[in-house]
């Protein structure tokens, strides 16, 4: 079998695909819904990125497709979410041969870490818990250093509130804690310390001039981790 067979897998005929609409396509891989839309056939991961509802129960109009579950609403060509809590859903490439769809089974973002930080800021931005969640997993499972989320959630928290709050203290004293957690408390350290600070700035403004971002955008080791408080305190007084 050639490379490109092996990438790609068998989903069925284009006649079968016109007449029922949709097929999903099952194996090894993530389950993938194949869609025919006003003469265009395209794939997408047939689990909704918010909570993982099958997406070929939902509907399909004006090249937007609805989840059934939460309503959360995609673009089938490109995978984008209309709804901010629902993440975008991954797509995948479909080549047409002799009337049979292929779909290449396998999709990466092209860089993983800097999809999840930006999840992060707008899960922060918006105090959504699913969103910050599925963020600090995935930052951690692409491998970013636990200090570099601490980072992250001391620079969001300094920006977008007028001074130091309940949150960014949770964070210093959960960062502290990190060195000796393992892994899945980690994670749960992480995410508990960026629900406070996310709720912490939800209404909040910081004006223009303030310090504190900037005291914080260092480079940041594990041992500094827990260093925001000293460094508010340091400019503030």
């Amino acid at each position: 079998m050639d490379v490109a067979n092996k990438e790609f897998a068998f989903a069925g005929s284009l006649d079968e695909l016109k007449a029922k609409g949709r097929l999903v396509l099952h194996g090894d891989h993530r389950p993938i819904l194949v869609v025919y839309d006003r003469g265009r056939v395209l794939a997408l991961d047939n689990r909704c990125p918010h909570m993982g509802f099958p997406l070929q129960r939902g509907s399909v109009e004006d090249g937007i497709l609805t989840c059934h579950w939460h309503h959360a609403r995609f673009d089938l060509e490109s995978g984008c979410t209309f709804d901010l809590w629902a993440d975008d859903v991954p797509t995948f490439p479909v080549e047409l041969r002799d009337g049979q769809v292929w779909v290449k089974t396998t999709v990466t973002h092209p860089d993983p870490a800097a999809h999840w930080r930006r999840r992060l800021t707008d899960g922060l931005g918006h105090d959504l818990g699913l969103v910050i969640g599925k963020a600090v997993h995935g930052q951690l499972a692409t491998d970013v250093p636990p200090a570099d989320i601490v980072r992250q959630l001391a620079l969001f928290g300094a920006q977008n509130r007028d001074g130091w709050g309940v949150g960014l203290t949770s964070l210093t004293a959960l960062a502290n804690l990190l060195p000796m957690l393992p892994d899945e408390e980690a994670y749960l350290a992480l995410f508990h310390g960026a629900r406070r600070v996310a709720a912490d700035c939800d209404g909040q403004g910081k004006p223009p001039g303030c310090g504190y971002a900037q005291a914080l955008a260092v480079p940041l080791d594990d041992s500094a981790a827990s260093g925001g408080g000293r460094a508010y305190s340091a400019h503030r007084d």
